[in-house]
C-alpha cells in the first residue's frame, strides 16, 4: 500500500500503487481545496513523497 500525506492539510491518502494515488491526491486537492494542479506535479510530489505504508 501507497500513502502520502496532503501537503495543505495533512490528511493521510493511501491507494494500492502510484497510479491511484495520483488520482486520489488530485481529487483530494481539487475536490477539499479547489486546486487544480497538472498531471505532471501530481505525479512528481507521488514520487518524492510516497512511501510505503507498514502494517502494524
Amino acid at each position: 500500500m501507497r500513502t502520502i500525506e496532503c501537503n495543505v492539510c495533512g490528511e493521510t491518502l493511501s491507494a494500492a500503487n502510484d497510479e491511484e494515488l495520483a488520482k486520489q491526491l488530485k481529487d483530494h486537492l481539487v475536490d477539499e481545496h479547489d486546486e487544480s494542479p497538472s498531471d505532471d506535479e501530481i505525479h512528481q510530489t507521488v514520487d518524492h513523497e510516497a512511501y510505503d505504508a507498514m502494517d502494524s
